[in-house]
């Protein structure tokens, strides 16, 4: 027999290269315990760059059970993967604050879209300080041309006006 044949289990799914899990019953050690150990084999075979815990099916969220998700959470991380939770009710994160729960440097988003968003942001283009601008002199182009000579002298780059 299973070692959790009578723990309910919570959706895993891989999406977009993230593992997505939604929570959607009651938790207790053993559905924890259980969702730990699938969360962190699909992460692992999936090769998944990060992974989405979504609380939206969570109505009530004790400390002892958001310390448990928050040590998953840590290990996500560990494994090398971005963990961020999605979909928290304004009442279960009021709770958690008034209870003095440790929230800090959770990555959050408020829905799964918001998410998939985080995951595809743009890196940021290294600035002239960071060492692009000095190719561009070693080659004896000044960086502005190289850049984008029509945006004008005022104008700033990427045309944000």
């Amino acid at each position: 027999m299973p070692q959790y044949a009578d723990t309910p289990g919570i959706a895993l799914q891989v999406s977009r290269g993230l593992v997505v899990a939604s929570i959607q019953v009651d938790l207790d050690e053993d559905v924890l315990a259980r969702f730990r150990e699938e969360l962190l084999r699909r992460i692992h075979e999936s090769d998944s760059r990060g992974a989405v815990l979504d609380l939206s099916g969570l109505e009530t969220l004790d400390t002892a059970e958001f310390e448990s998700l928050r040590k998953i959470v840590t290990m996500i991380g560990i494994m090398g993967a971005q963990p961020v939770l999605v979909g928290m009710k304004p009442g279960v994160v009021s709770g958690l604050i008034e209870a003095g729960a440790d929230v800090d440097g959770l990555r959050t988003a408020i829905d799964l879209d918001a998410a998939y968003e985080l995951f595809h942001e743009e890196p940021e283009t290294p600035t002239e300080e960071e060492g692009e601008g000095d190719a561009a002199k070693a080659d004896g182009e000044d960086p502005a041309v190289q850049a984008g000579a029509d945006r004008g002298p005022d104008r700033p780059a990427g045309g944000g006006w």
